[in-house]
């Protein structure tokens, strides 16, 4: 297909989620809430996390296998892959470096990027401009893939109730004009920029440091934030609210999520969540969600998709779509 003639949109997702869960009594246990809370205060009520020895390399191999499988692709396809974490194995090199050595991709451009919890929407955007801008490239892998549970402190309330380990993965590929990416939007704003944060060791220290975070001025900058990026990308689409069948979040806060919709007159049957069985995923949350929205039959060939995240920073991010389903096209 001529790229001129088309659009660039996700043609495969894949996912992949560790084996071992953990259940909120064993959590509340090692950080002193009483029974019930995390449900209660989040809407989780388990999390996957890795087993020791476990990588993200792995991880995010096997979501990005299963996003190649269900797009007809293969991994000498691919012309860029964008790695969107801040747990890699390595400080350097990159992730998507690994995982184009473990899929059997030689040359294929690849780099990380860091957003935090919307960074799969960042990567996304930043796979479909390369795409609109390069008429020889055909296929992008865009990976969000997070190992939280390794950086978090598990006496603290304040972030253990949150998170779990996950990867998703999406293929972008050349669709008919008017579907695929309509329009994307990214905003950061940095007043509560300390909020959540990973702070390196001192140098020469044996400390070990761990997620901190103030779940209150997460909610705010959130709840302030993201509905007004939404409506800016669903603005430069050419569209209204009223226009988006659906809604795919960052999975942080079952409540959040929720608020969410009622700042944008949505009812809960236009979104997707499994932010209650599988935690806070960070960058995987958004491909992870989005992959079994598209398994269940919750999004359909012409659908117009938001997806939408917030990551520490804070950074604000959406992209718009009219999804393509090539077995439903005719």
């Amino acid at each position: 297909m001529n790229a001129a003639a088309g659009g660039v949109g996700i043609v495969g997702l894949g996912k992949a989620v560790p084996a071992r869960a953990v259940d909120n009594a064993v959590v509340e246990a090692s950080t002193g809430l009483a029974p019930g809370t995390i449900e209660k205060q989040t809407g989780i009520t388990q999390r996957f996390v890795v087993a020791e020895g476990e990588t993200l390399t792995a991880l995010a191999s096997e979501a990005s296998r299963g996003a190649l499988t269900a797009a007809g692709a293969a991994a000498t396809d691919l012309g860029l892959i964008v790695g969107c974490t801040y747990t890699p194995d390595y400080i350097f090199p990159a992730l998507a470096c690994d995982v184009q050595r473990t899929l059997g991709a030689p040359g294929t451009a690849a780099f990380d990027l860091m957003a935090n919890c919307t960074a799969f929407q960042v990567g996304a955007m930043v796979a479909s401009d390369r795409m609109t801008c390069d008429p020889d490239l055909t296929h992008a892998l865009v990976i969000g893939a997070a190992i939280v549970s390794r950086s978090l402190d598990w006496s603290d309330p304040h972030s253990a109730m949150y998170f779990g380990d996950g990867a998703g993965a999406a293929v972008l590929g050349r669709v008919p004009a008017g579907y695929g990416f309509l329009s994307h939007a990214v905003s950061s704003q940095t007043r509560a920029y300390e909020s959540v944060r990973l702070r390196r060791p001192a140098a020469g220290s044996a400390e070990r440091t761990y997620i901190e975070m103030h779940g209150m001025d997460v909610w705010k900058q959130a709840a302030q934030h993201q509905p007004a990026v939404i409506r800016s990308a669903v603005a430069k689409a050419g569209l209204t609210l009223a226009d988006v069948n659906f809604f795919i979040f960052h999975q942080a806060n079952l409540h959040l999520i929720t608020y969410l919709l009622s700042r944008l007159d949505a009812k809960p049957d236009r979104t997707y969540t499994n932010v209650e069985r599988i935690g806070n995923t960070a960058e995987a949350s958004m491909p992870i969600a989005l992959c079994e929205a598209v398994e269940q039959g919750r999004i359909r060939h012409g659908d117009v998709v938001v997806i939408s995240g917030v990551g520490a920073g804070f950074t604000f991010g959406a992209s718009v779509m009219r999804w393509y389903d090539p077995a439903h096209a005719g």
